[in-house]
């Protein structure tokens, strides 16, 4: 449960006594729901959310600069009021977010009819994780390794438009830099001898084809020099241009990138922006990694009468966390290298694309994984998911570009409230 603050504002008119006989009927549901009650946002932990219980009306002059002071408009962050139905709450709550909407902020109210309100609790509970997922994307430090690949045409965004649009911090680093830390490493490590993530990977793996030690010894180091950039840079999440490491060392990143993503650094392959974020949004989300993936057949009208269809997903790299099983196979387009050839396990799941000239087109639609074949001809770990057709038919119809992400679970209806409230829902 996502922790938050509140502070309690009241009118003048009310004196301590009869403010906290008010607020005890309320106070047992927001304690519940992960609250804690401060005198002033100030007084929150850091990056820990902070709402505004009104008490009562004639509270606009008292919450507005409250609002002020925790500077969620300057942030783009959305304004919580929790109201209830007696002493004018509700009335002072509507003219108050009527204010911030004036002032180019986003805000909700949530009404609070008594302590057994499960509804109420539940959405104040959804409003805290929403919220926090905010800050953490709004923070979040992702480092682009190269340029996005030479194909992904309308997936190159500037580091200054995914700030404006996510508030994510873009950190460009030089190719160059990761070949010189791989070299390096491999200098001081002649012997080829693995790290311990890379021999739990090969141990863990339920065959080995293709790929030869040499290559898991590539890749290792790889991910070891990747390790090394996300330490200096204090990143959270990476993507990679990384088919230039198929070219130049005929190796791949894919079990790197696996790897980071179990340990909670998003990775992402071919410099892809949008997928990045995506990955990111998804995990400040659900707590879980996601899937980065290339839709290899669409149908959606497999099940024309149920008005549901289907798509095949695939990629050479997924976070094992998410698997049932794996083996280790070859990169699938370069017979190079290292893949992870993934076992998805079978159940909901919410898939996600961000694109745009902005980054303010967002497709969103829950299906469920019905299959987990091993196709020849197709990346490694593959997925056949069963949707919604009219969803699929804009994936055909008005694509917002190549990768799609999926994580596991049903994320649609808390993703659209992140996107109102972040001001990123109009083309959602």
């Amino acid at each position: 449960m996502q922790k938050f603050s509140y502070t309690v504002a009241s009118s003048i008119l009310h004196d301590a006594k009869a403010v906290e006989a008010i607020f005890s009927r309320y106070q047992p549901l927001l304690e519940a729901a992960g609250g804690r009650r401060i005198n002033a946002p100030a007084d929150a932990p850091e990056k820990e959310p902070v709402f505004f219980f009104v008490l009562t009306g004639g509270t606009e002059s008292v919450v507005l600069p409250q609002i002020q002071e925790a500077q969620l408009l300057a942030k783009r962050l959305p304004v919580v009021l929790l109201a209830h139905p007696h002493q004018n709450s509700l009335p002072a709550s509507l003219e108050i977010l009527a204010k911030i909407q004036q002032d180019g902020g986003e805000g909700t109210i949530v009404l609070v009819k008594s302590d057994k309100d499960e509804q109420a609790k539940l959405e104040i509970e959804k409003l805290a994780n929403i919220f926090a997922a905010l800050m953490r994307v709004r923070s979040a430090v992702i480092g682009a390794i190269g340029e996005a690949s030479d194909w992904l045409v309308a997936s190159r965004h500037s580091p200054e438009t995914v700030k404006k649009s996510w508030g994510a911090t873009i950190v460009p680093v030089d190719f160059l830099e990761l070949k010189e830390k791989i070299d390096a490493i491999r200098k001081a490590n002649a012997d080829e001898n693995y790290g311990a993530a890379a021999a739990k990977f090969l141990t863990n793996a339920s065959f080995v084809r293709e790929s030869k030690p040499s290559d898991l010894y590539k890749s290792d180091t790889i991910y070891r020099a990747i390790r090394e950039i996300v330490a200096e840079r204090n990143l959270d999440a990476i993507t990679l241009r990384c088919f230039d490491l198929v070219l130049l060392d005929q190796s791949t990143g894919c079990f790197a990138l696996s790897q980071l993503a179990d340990e909670g650094i998003d990775a992402g392959c071919e410099g892809d922006i949008p997928a990045i974020l995506a990955l990111v949004w998804m995990r400040a989300l659900s707590g879980k990694p996601a899937w980065m993936a290339n839709p290899a057949d669409i149908q959606p009208a497999a099940n024309a009468s149920a008005g549901r269809g289907t798509m095949l997903l695939a990629h050479c790299t997924v976070p094992r966390t998410l698997l049932t099983g794996y083996g280790v196979r070859s990169h699938f387009e370069s017979g190079l290298g290292v893949a992870v050839a993934g076992t998805m396990p079978q159940g909901p799941v919410t898939v996600v694309r961000i694109g745009g000239t902005g980054l303010d087109s967002v497709f969103l639609a829950e299906g469920t994984i019905i299959a987990s074949p091993h196709e020849e001809g197709l990346c490694r770990t593959q997925a056949v998911i069963e949707m919604d057709g009219a969803a699929l038919t804009e994936l055909l119809e008005k694509p917002l570009g190549n990768h799609l992400v999926v994580v596991p679970g049903h994320w649609a209806d808390v993703g659209k409230k992140y996107l109102k409230l972040s001001g990123l829902g109009r083309k959602a």
